[in-house]
């Protein structure tokens, strides 16, 4: 009977160790998986985003946001801007033009461009805030209006 006892406590020890090992095996499966899993998931918020920005380039380019970035602002530059903010493109920025871009920066509008619309203007391209709405701002300016991200 002593041989009967030690075997089943052999036997329950090796069953113990079995089952450790197939939990560790499973845990290492799960990890596994959800990595993976995750992977995928990261991978195709990736593809999203590309083709999301390729999406808004063309629709950028569609409406004529096709021009030189050279850090200057002139006709080209205020046309683009102009189908952005949805107001008559005629190249002149005037009145409707400042008063439909300071809406979309969140300012007074109130049709005058000035230090705080240029202010709001920069801080919403992500340039130095300083007020001067130089070839710096021009040029972050015109890449996302190229970029359809205006």
């Amino acid at each position: 009977m002593a041989d009967n006892a030690k075997e089943s406590a052999e036997e329950a020890r090796q069953r113990r160790s079995d089952e450790a090992r197939k939990a560790g095996t499973q845990a290492r499966n799960d990890k596994a998986f959800a990595e993976a899993k995750a992977a995928r998931e990261a991978k195709a918020k990736e593809a999203e985003a590309k083709e999301q920005a390729a999406e808004k380039a063309a629709a950028a380019k569609a409406a004529g946001a096709d021009h030189t970035v050279d850090g200057e602002w002139g006709p080209a530059t205020t046309k683009a801007l102009q189908k952005v903010l949805g107001v008559t493109v005629d190249g002149v920025f005037g009145p409707a033009s400042a008063k439909a871009l300071q809406k979309k920066l969140g300012v007074t509008a109130d049709g005058d461009f000035g230090p705080n619309s240029k202010k709001a203007l920069q801080k919403h391209l992500g340039v130095t805030v300083d007020g001067d709405v130089g070839p710096q701002t021009v040029t972050a300016m015109q890449k996302r209006l190229n970029a359809g991200t205006f």
